[in-house]
């Protein structure tokens, strides 16, 4: 038997049977209606069902909807009253219109007493939460660090308010420390209160210092204990985080707190006793003090070394993992553990470091740290490396560990090609905000001449000697020196040309212009020197004041320097350039200084004869000026010239 589709008749029309919304025009759109004798395009807007219950139209149009008759052209008029979705029965749903009412008459609501009424609802709750006299203890202490916060404030009004405040609070400090509110109060009177209350304060706190420092809102106190408290509060405190280091170090808010106090107050024994804990449990609770690395751990007991190494490994993996390696405690176990762990471990650990290079940099062990993952990781490390650093070379140059970083980069990266282009080329386009630091200049320093025993340490050079020896490089390292220097040299000359007075305004810029020119020099950057040096009025700033340059110490020594460097040119000196602008002014003021008359003695001793003759028939015209002085330079500067 067929089965046949029923027609729908308007008494099906009627049914809770959902419709779907037809979004695009039909052709019946386009029609008339005859009903009503209008097309839709010329249909009259209905009026508002609120101003028109009387109308017997509306009231026609209301029974239409109800029976279920579609209504062409017109979108919302399948909803119920004021656009709403009609419920399953086909009526409007007026129990949310009450709501949207205000809004549909242009009415604001009142925001000042909204705000009354949440003000008044949060008190509700803290009310609730504790007792009357809790609150109202808490109310006035909050009223009362308000005070004493106030700059204006008198210093005898804030210490009367911190006494008062402190006695309110006395013996419930553990209970009110790790609340968000009153922490802040603890914060304040650690801070303005005399000695004697923060004494108090910290004794009553002392039990919970560990769970304070895991605390978001305490941790903030036990800083200000380290930063305002005595030396004896200070060690107290680290004296109660002792077995809990690791927890501490591994905790995302603990661990900048722990080395906060590491790096700023902690002593040297204090320090290695923090350490031990990383070594295993053993150290917990008991600590030793001929224990200073991570390899006296089991110097008498050399079975516990694969143990030992383990823990070590484990606790330094917990960190990495909750990337806190920003810390100069754990970089110093990292560096001992990387000094001692076996290769397998060691290129394990290098690839993992290889792009945290740039925040291990922070400390020393730390820079240590990243220098050994340049000399022993593999090509891809390295050039993982190269891509960190690329982009904070700048920072990087000016920093005081992490300068160190980039000239392990130069002494043993073998692609100079990518060196140049990922660090000397940016180098070179910041030059003077990098030469106006103090350890950029050793970076420029070292492109230029590396290994100067005038500019860097003989144990900074043997440290970085050891590590190329155990590193991976095969580059021939003059070649590579020369690489990378033919990318900074002409950017530097052509500076010196331009600022002569820059690069003599400091012992360290002048020491950069001697290895300069000690490398490659041209007459006119020795011209521009010349012009500088030659002025009577030459000064340069020393600790801020202005100090004639020609009786500076370290001035003096590398004016030395420089004149020594014409002992090896036949022409294009320093001694050539200072006759065409040596001037009567000049030699007034040289004669009368020492140092003046020993750089002149050293300009004669260190050129040719026919411009040692030049220098001599100059001087000889303030001879009378020479033999009234009575100081060692001029005595010999005047033998000098008399031999003549």
């Amino acid at each position: 038997m067929l089965k046949t589709k029923r027609k729908n008749t308007e008494v099906d029309a009627g049914s809770p049977k959902k419709k779907k919304v037809q979004f695009t025009e039909s052709k019946d759109d386009h029609k008339e209606d005859k009903s009503n004798g209008t097309s839709k395009f010329n249909k009259k807007p209905k009026k508002d069902f609120k101003n028109n219950k009387h109308d017997p139209k509306s009231k026609t149009v209301n029974k239409e909807n109800k029976a279920g008759f579609k209504t062409k052209g017109n979108f919302t008029q399948n909803k119920g009253k004021f656009g709403k979705a009609p419920n399953a029965k086909g009526k409007p749903n007026f129990a949310k219109d009450k709501f949207s009412k205000p809004q549909e008459q242009g009415e604001k609501p009142v925001w000042s007493e909204m705000k009354k009424e949440k003000k008044n609802l949060r008190l509700i709750r803290r009310k609730a939460k504790a007792t009357a006299e809790i609150f109202e203890i808490s109310h006035k202490a909050k009223l009362l660090s308000a005070q004493i916060q106030r700059k204006v404030v008198k210093q005898e009004f804030r210490m009367k308010a911190c006494k008062e405040l402190h006695c309110m609070l006395k013996g419930q400090y553990k209970s009110i420390a790790l609340t968000h509110d009153l922490s802040r109060v603890i914060q304040v009177l650690l801070k303005h209160s005399p000695e004697d209350i923060k004494n108090e304060i910290t004794e009553e706190l002392l039990d919970i210092m560990v769970q304070m420092m895991q605390s978001k809102y305490a941790q903030h106190a036990v800083k200000r204990i380290m930063k305002y408290g005595t030396d004896f509060i200070r060690h107290e405190v680290i004296k109660k985080l002792f077995g809990h280091i690791v927890s501490l170090a591994t905790h995302t808010i603990s661990a900048p707190v722990l080395d906060f106090a590491y790096g700023e107050f902690a002593t040297k024994k204090e320090k290695l006793h923090m350490q031990q804990e990383f070594y295993g449990d053993l150290y917990k609770n008991s600590k030793d003090d001929k224990i200073k690395t991570l390899s006296d751990a089991y110097k008498d007991t050399p079975e516990m070394k694969v143990a030992i190494l383990q823990a070590c490994k484990a606790n330094i993996q917990k960190i990495l993992d909750k990337n806190l390696h920003d810390s100069e405690l754990f970089q110093t176990v990292l560096y001992n553990y990387v000094c001692e762990c076996t290769a397998e471990d060691k290129a394990e650990l290098i690839s993992t470091l290889s792009p945290l290079i740039v925040p291990l940099s922070n400390s020393l062990p730390g820079v240590n740290v990243a220098s050994i993952c340049v000399w022993q990781g593999t090509n891809k490390d390295k050039k993982t490396i190269m891509k960190v650093v690329k982009e904070h070379v700048v920072s990087l140059s000016k920093h005081k560990t992490a300068y160190r970083l980039l000239i392990t980069i130069f002494d043993a990266v073998d692609d100079t090609v990518l060196v140049k282009k990922a660090i000397v080329s940016t180098l070179a386009s910041n030059l003077k905000d990098v030469a106006k630091d103090h350890w950029g200049k050793m970076v420029l320093h070292w492109l230029v001449k590396p290994k100067d025993p005038q500019a860097f340490h003989p144990s900074f050079i043997k440290f970085l000697e050891d590590g190329a020896k155990s590193g991976t490089s095969k580059k021939d390292a003059d070649l590579r020196v020369s690489e990378l220097r033919e990318a900074i040299l002409p950017v530097l000359k052509q500076d010196m040309e331009s600022d002569a007075d820059f690069w003599l305004s400091s012992k360290a810029n002048f020491l950069l212009t001697i290895a300069v020119l000690s490398i490659e020099t041209s007459k006119e950057i020795l011209e521009s020197l010349a012009k500088v040096i030659c002025q009577s009025n030459w000064v340069i700033n020393l600790d801020g004041k202005e100090v004639l340059a020609i009786e500076d110490a370290g001035i003096h020594m590398c004016l030395k320097k420089l004149a020594a460097l014409d002992k090896e040119k036949t022409e294009g000196t320093l001694g050539d350039s200072m006759c065409e602008h040596l001037n009567d002014e000049a030699f007034n003021v040289w004669i009368l200084t020492n140092r003046g008359c020993f750089f002149l003695l050293k300009l004669i001793e260190n050129n040719e004869e026919n411009i040692a003759n030049k220098l001599i028939k100059k001087i000889k015209m303030h001879s009378s000026l020479i033999k009234q002085q009575t100081s060692e330079g001029a005595k010999l500067l005047l033998q000098k010239v008399q031999k003549k």
